[in-house]
């Protein structure tokens, strides 16, 4: 067992829990994701697991659910969707809120989807989808530290005392490495400013806390670029393939 305090270098094998591997495919909530291997649906290495905080390392354990693998395969899929405010990033939704899935369907008929990490209900923008489990976590992985771009409008004072507070939040206790975070202020109109943020990991409301923490209110989001990959051209709520440039950009940031 590999112990979680040591830390791993990019690309090497790390074990995380059985619940938070299908969590990050997009199967569902963690709590969802419980309620799944407990009803014995998920098969590790071909063998029924129903306790969710048993560990697996991504590619090297076969983990299925309902006999689909969820693991790497030999062509992968990756697709971008323009995802509309109104959307929850989940493969399927327990309140029967509309999914992005829902907006993936062409695509989705003869293949497993799932997003890779997550936008909030509220967060427009790029949301990459994949079929293969083992790119989707390197992908999300913080120590490949793939950079996402954000605009962000916010009610509030944007002066340059605010702004230098937002970017030591961002970039945290970093001694001297190069930050994880950079905060941009774009421009002013009226009470509403506009922001660019460069995030190199992806956690849990991250933009909107930030800005909270300093005063000011999130009133719009959109994630506009992930890695090389962006919206321009594609119309809100539009889905494409990746084209094989940006695919191979992407690998590479992962290798």
């Amino acid at each position: 067992m590999t112990s979680s305090s040591t830390k791993k270098n990019p690309g090497e094998s790390e074990e995380i829990r059985l619940n938070r591997f299908l969590a990050m495919l997009g199967v569902g909530a963690r709590r969802t994701c419980d309620d799944i291997i407990k009803a014995g649906r998920v098969k590790v290495d071909g063998r029924v697991v129903e306790e969710p905080g048993m560990r697996v390392v991504p590619g090297e354990n076969s983990v299925s659910l309902d006999n689909t693998v969820l693991d790497t395969l030999p062509y992968p899929v990756l697709l971008v969707l323009h995802k509309p405010v109104g959307y929850v990033t989940t493969v399927s939704d327990p309140s029967n809120r509309p999914t992005v899935m829902d907006l993936c369907k062409r695509y989705a008929r003869k293949r497993r989807l799932f997003p890779v990490g997550r936008l909030d209900i509220n967060t427009s923008g790029v949301l990459l989808l994949t079929n293969d489990g083992m790119l989707c976590y390197r992908l999300t992985h913080p120590q490949f530290e793939i950079p996402r771009i954000y605009t962000v409008k916010v009610r509030g004072i944007v002066d340059e005392r605010r702004l230098q507070r937002l970017n030591r939040i961002a970039s945290g206790d970093r001694r001297g490495k190069k930050p994880v975070q950079v905060v941009e202020h774009l421009k002013t109109a009226g009470k509403v400013s506009t922001l660019k943020l460069t995030l190199r990991e992806g956690r849990n409301r991250q933009v909107r806390k930030m800005c909270e923490n300093v005063g000011l209110r999130v009133v719009q989001l959109k994630r506009v670029q992930f890695g090389p990959v962006s919206v321009r051209k594609l119309p809100l709520g539009s889905v494409r393939p990746l084209e094989k440039n940006e695919i191979d950009k992407l690998i590479r940031m992962t290798s």
